[in-house]
């Protein structure tokens, strides 16, 4: 008989019905709220929602209290039991069944059961066994069509204990259990929320359940822990039937998920797990037996920052020995599946593993498994009960970057393979050891600790390595990288090889260690800024670059077409041809000089820049490269920079503590020197020991006007090498052999050759600023004057032309301090013509015209000094005017003055034996006024004629250069523009034809002429204020001789050749021919 009542205070009216010899049982199948009262029904039950079609539904809250056993949802009912708000439990005797069917009831309908039990007030409450979803093994072959579902909700910090400390056969739950149709859910969530499996009972024979969850024990199970939520037992056996059964029908497939989320939510196991996996509850670790015999399926989903616990704890036998199974145990019959998802920021935390005579902490059976790395982490840590390791040969999938953790003193051993596209990283401070053939491509990252190498497949070729901290330990196994970078730690090489064959530059910042051989391939830049001055192995640069700012040790190699720029230390150091070694690491960022120590020996075959590539200041100049031990230089080349000046000019060095040998050629760089006269010179390399190294300049070196050398020093410092700006000795050839010598005279020891080198070019710029000032410097008979003709139409006197002249000369000058010696080509053409002519009495004439003109000039200069030559050019034109004044047009006697000006535009350019190609411009004007007079002295007759004529010239030289800085460093300008010359001359000619022509209207005017020249001011070279003089021009004497011709009414023809003479071998020839057109 069922009663449906209202409780008050206490119970009134009652009607018992057996349920069992030994107990009767109350029913409740209606909506009930109780606030206060006491549930004592001692040895009795409570049923909520009992009976086919029966609905129950009590909530007990407030003040009451209770006891004893419950069911909620039984035999086609549904039930629903809620426990919250200061609702006690009275004492240890209370049961829970939510969601269960009786041995002799098939029901029709579907029982349904829930148990919601909310907040901290209800305090720890504890009960003696828990079946969710369930039913006994006498219904694990019922055909049922009905489904029974129980649901437990433990949330906003309630507490459920199931089991005793010492009733230990108590201490266990069934969910999802006895029938396929069975299905438990269990959901704890919220903080504080627990649902705790006591599993301190010592023994039982040889079996110890031990706070155990059978979690889709035949039936559907699921587990929710989420939310900050706690879930604790001794053992989970997920997805099991029983173990004596052989074979089982579709209906008879177990499930199991379990489901971990959230920060803060913890499931932990303090034995072991099995996902469809036999059940092994033996107190003896190796020697199991089995009660439950996996099958069906089972999945594990850990994430969000939820931990899955393993917490290892021993247990003791009859004996009072500690034994202990640990770990999970996934698949283990052929027909089972396990699948465990430890995906992003979820942990998995096992120690004291021991399911295996290997003491493997995870294994796998026949059946098909996953275990994915999604983004979790799988650690061993600093458990509650232990001080151990976790090992396993799973296989598992990283799809993607996941964590490996292993606390301090603990290891962890993967002897299975890992494959995917995801990652490894591996943190804390213990040891992970990877022996499996893995073969995941996204790279590996060693957070701290050691990641060890166990076979030679375990480190993944070919993919991306980040070092942070802690040490990647290669241990004998070698390795090819695609990249290599990380703040810190160690790569262990010993006794292995290290291939970094990367194409995207990269820092390192950690350390090598061992002596194992590491080479640098690739296209990319590797920067190191750790100090691995203790590794010990082979170091090969055979690709791209490296950047070393600390320490690299070993023995170092740099190969053909690679760099290795450092500062601080390296090893004993190789340089093979077409190799290079920098002095200063680029990843520093120093613009302060560096210094680089190579230890026991270097050897260059390559080149060695005592400085970093880039630009560079006089503040980074005095960069040091310190050899301690020997040097040989294999035809090797070494760069310096120096800012030239005098002996104290700052430099770029070469120290060598023990001895030189071989040749090495040198280049230096001047880095804004403006060059000053030395004496003892600029020291580049000391050598401590034996210095039979040859140290050979390979090409020029200049500083502002100077040409500097390398040479030996002299006495004292015979050991060392210095710049100089004097002309060297000679290097001294074989020695003859020794023979008597004569007494020989005494004589005075000759004054030694000081004077400072100038070097060529500063002659050249001096020659490409006369020619741009004189080019298109002329006279009026260089245009030649007119003749009269008629106008055959008009029968008027004309006179109009166009003439044309073409220049060619050249000239020869030595420089202010006799080095130099220079000599030009020049070629002119100048084409003009008149626009207007009239006459103011009908006996002078006026004429104005308008002119142009191409120059060019081509020179070289030789310095008998220093033996380098420098060449020079200069290319333009011209556009001006002219204006003439004849005092008598018909007889041409008498005075005439003469003016032109024009304005003229140059390239320029001027190139040093073995220095680059310096371009400019220069532009300005000129203008000239001649004035002269002609006396007729004389004729022989009606065809000949003589005449003088005395001349007077100034002309202005306006045309500046530009202000130019060589790629070298040196400020040129250029001086002069602003020359007045003056010329006074005296010209003598015959006017007349011969007798063969006599009525062919030709004429000729031989003549010649003489003149003197000065100019104001010489044309100069300024570099770095350093003056390179034109010398030998101020004054000048010059002969002219020539002819000038009328051919024809209509042809005017002329040409000359004029020689000047100046002092210190100056000299300049010249030849004229010219043309002019009349109509």
């Amino acid at each position: 008989m069922y009663i449906n009542m209202k409780f008050i205070s206490e119970v009134s009216a009652l009607m018992l019905l057996s349920w069992s010899t030994s107990a009767s049982t109350l029913y409740f199948n209606s909506s009930e709220i109780v606030e206060d009262g006491t549930w004592d029904w001692e040895n009795k039950g409570y049923v909520i929602g009992g009976g086919e079609g029966n609905n129950g539904k009590l909530i007990l809250k407030g003040s009451s209290s209770y006891n004893h056993f419950f069911n909620v949802g039984m035999n086609g009912g549904n039930g629903s039991l809620t426990i919250s708000e200061y609702a006690k439990n009275l004492n240890a005797n209370t049961s829970f069944s939510v969601g269960t069917v009786s041995s002799d009831n098939i029901s029709v309908n579907n029982t349904i059961g829930t148990l919601n039990i909310k907040g901290s007030d209800t305090g720890a409450i504890t009960s003696l066994d828990l079946n969710v979803g369930s039913s006994g093994l006498y219904d694990w072959n019922t055909k049922r069509s009905s489904q029974v579902t129980g649901t437990l909700n433990i949330v906003d910090g309630a507490i459920l204990n199931v089991g005793e400390p010492v009733n230990y056969s108590k201490n266990k739950a069934y969910v999802g259990a006895g029938n396929t149709s069975n299905t438990g859910i269990i959901n704890v969530s919220g903080a504080g929320s627990e649902l705790n499996l006591i599993s301190n009972a010592p023994y039982l024979g040889d079996l110890a359940e031990n706070g155990t969850l059978y979690l889709g024990y035949i039936g559907k199970g699921i587990l929710n822990i989420t939310d900050s939520g706690t879930f604790s037992a001794g053992q989970i056996s997920a997805s099991t039937t029983l173990a004596n059964k052989d074979s089982f029908s579709a209906l008879e497939t177990p499930s199991a998920i379990i489901n971990v989320s959230g920060p803060g939510s913890r499931l932990i196991v303090r034995s072991m797990m099995s996902l469809a996996a036999d059940a092994i509850i033996s107190l003896q670790a190796i020697d199991v037996r089995l009660t439950q015999k996996g099958a069906g399926n089972a999945v594990l989903n850990i994430d969000d920052y939820a931990d899955v616990i393993f917490e290892g704890k021993a247990n003791t036998d009859e004996d009072g020995f500690e034994n202990l199974v640990s770990g999970l145990f996934m698949a283990s019959n052929a027909a089972t599946s396990a699948i465990v998802n430890l995906n992003k920021n979820g942990y998995m935390t096992i120690s004291n593993s021991n399911l295996s005579p290997d003491e493997d902490a995870i294994i796998a059976g026949e059946g098909y498994y996953e275990f994915n790395l999604n983004g979790g982490t799988l650690r061993v840590n600093d458990c509650k009960y232990c001080d151990n390791k976790l090992t396993t040969k799973v296989n598992m999938n990283v799809l993607s970057e996941s964590v490996l953790e292993a606390d301090e003193h603990k290891e962890m051993y993967l002897n299975g393979s890992l494959t995917g596209q995801g990652g490894i990283v591996k943190s804390g401070e213990g040891l992970v050891a990877l022996a499996g053939s893995n073969n995941y491509s996204g790279g590996t990252r060693v957070e701290g600790g050691e990641l060890r190498s166990d076979s030679n497949n375990a480190f993944v070729n070919k993919t991306s390595y980040i070092v942070n901290s802690g040490r990647l330990n290669l241990n004998n196994h070698d390795l090819i990288m695609s990249h290599l970078s990380g703040d810190g730690g160690i790569v262990d090489v010993t006794a292995a090889s290290l291939n970094i064959d990367q194409n995207a530059d990269s820092l390192y910042a950690g350390s090598f260690a061992g002596t194992g051989q590491i080479e640098k391939n690739g296209h990319s830049t590797l920067y190191l800024s750790g100090n691995s001055k203790g590794y010990k192995g082979d170091f090969s640069v055979t690709g791209g670059s490296v950047d070393s700012s600390d320490a690299l040790g070993g023995n170092i190699f740099i190969n053909d077409g690679t760099i290795l720029s450092a500062e601080g230390y390296l090893g004993k150091t190789t340089v093979k041809k077409g190799g290079t070694l920098r002095v200063g690491s680029y990843f520093s960022e120093k613009t302060t000089p560096s210094q680089l120590v190579v230890d026991t020996s270097l050897s260059n075959a390559g080149k060695i820049f005592i400085a970093k590539n880039g630009h560079i200041t006089k503040e980074s100049v005095g960069n040091e490269l310190l050899v301690r031990g020997n040097y040989v230089g294999n035809d090797g080349h070494i760069h310096f920079n120096t800012v030239l000046g005098d002996d104290s000019s700052l430099t770029d060095r070469m120290k060598i503590t023990g001895n030189s040998s071989g040749t090495t050629y040198v280049h230096v760089n001047n880095v804004g020197g403006t060059g000053d006269y030395t004496v003892k010179g600029i020291e580049l390399v000391s050598v401590d020991g034996l210095s039979d190294g040859i140290f050979r300049q390979k090409e020029r070196i200049v500083g502002g006007a100077y040409d500097y050398y390398l040479t030996r020093g002299k006495g004292a410092d015979y050991k060392n090498w210095y710049l100089v700006n004097t002309k060297p000795d000679p290097e001294p050839g074989p020695e003859p052999s020794p023979v008597q010598p004569p007494v020989p005279t005494p004589v005075p020891t000759p004054e030694p050759d000081t004077k400072p080198a100038f070097r060529p070019e500063g002659s050249e710029y001096a020659a490409n600023l006369q020619a741009a000032n004189t080019l298109f410097v002329h006279r009026l008979h260089d245009r030649l004057g007119e003749t009269h003709y008629v106008d055959a139409l008009t029968g008027e006197e004309k006179v109009t032309s166009m003439w044309l002249r073409n220049v060619g000369g050249h000239t020869r000058f030595k420089d202010s301090s006799g080095q130099l010696k220079t000599q030009a080509n020049r070629y002119v053409l100048q084409l003009g013509g008149d626009i207007a002519q009239w006459s103011s009495n009908g006996e002078n004439r006026f004429h104005l015209g308008v002119m142009g003109g191409y120059g060019n000039q081509k020179s070289n200069t030789r310095s008998g000094y220093s033996g380098y030559r420098a060449d020079g050019s200069v290319a333009g034109y011209s556009v001006g005017l002219y204006g003439t004044w004849l005092e008598d047009n018909n007889e041409k006697t008498g005075g005439y003055l003469d003016t032109w000006m024009l304005y003229s535009w140059f390239n320029n350019a001027v190139s040093g034996q073995s220095l680059s190609s310096e371009n400019y411009k220069s532009k300005g004007v000129t203008a000239s006024v001649e004035a002269g007079y002609t006396w007729k002295t004389g004729e022989k007759n009606k065809r000949e004629s003589y005449y003088i004529q005395p001349v007077a010239q100034l002309t202005w030289m306006g045309v500046n250069a530009d202000d130019h800085r060589e790629s070298n460093g040196t400020l040129v300008r250029s001086r002069g523009e602003g020359n007045i010359q003056s010329r006074l001359g005296l010209r003598a000619f015959i006017k007349g034809h011969s007798l063969v022509d006599e009525g062919k209207n030709r004429l000729f005017e031989p003549f010649v002429e003489v003149n003197w020249l000065h100019n104001t001011k010489t044309f100069t070279t300024l570099m770095n204020g350093t003056e390179v003089k034109q010398a030998g021009a101020r004054n000048l004497g010059e002969l002219k001789a020539g002819v000038e011709s009328q051919l024809t009414p209509n042809v005017n023809l002329w040409g000359n050749v004029a020689q000047q003479i100046g002092d210190r071998g100056y000299s300049d020839t010249q030849a004229i021919l010219g043309v002019k057109y009349l109509f």
